[in-house]
């Protein structure tokens, strides 16, 4: 026999799963571990993502102008913004391989007093 639903304890907070940090939380935690390599990373991969839609657009359709030329820019921009997640979980996975490079291990291992907090 079942009780009723009056008699029954509300659920504990403790109970719930912790929240999953936010993207920028763990992007920060990353910093804090890898410093100036994940920023290099991050940037390495949004100007090859930037780059690789220019030269899409540009291939797709032939710019006559200056102006038209500045439209493949903010379109390919715009398109960087839509696979933002996809580049920053490219920076969470390559990060930390790029790291294992034995100078890049070394730099880290030298450096890390530097940002960390």
């Amino acid at each position: 026999m079942n009780p009723p639903a009056s008699d029954m304890p509300p659920p504990t907070e403790a109970a719930a799963k912790p929240a999953k940090p936010s993207l920028m939380a763990r992007f920060k935690n990353l910093l804090l571990e890898y410093g100036p390599l994940a920023l290099l990373m991050n940037y390495v991969i949004f100007g090859l993502v930037i780059v690789g839609f220019y030269a899409a657009i540009q291939l797709g359709f032939q710019a006559e102008s200056t102006g038209a030329k500045a439209g493949s820019w903010a379109a390919a921009y715009a398109a960087s913004q839509v696979v933002k997640p996809l580049r920053l979980a490219a920076v969470f996975m390559l990060t930390p391989l790029v790291a294992r490079i034995p100078p890049v291990a070394r730099f880290i291992e030298r450096n890390k007093h530097k940002w960390s907090f």
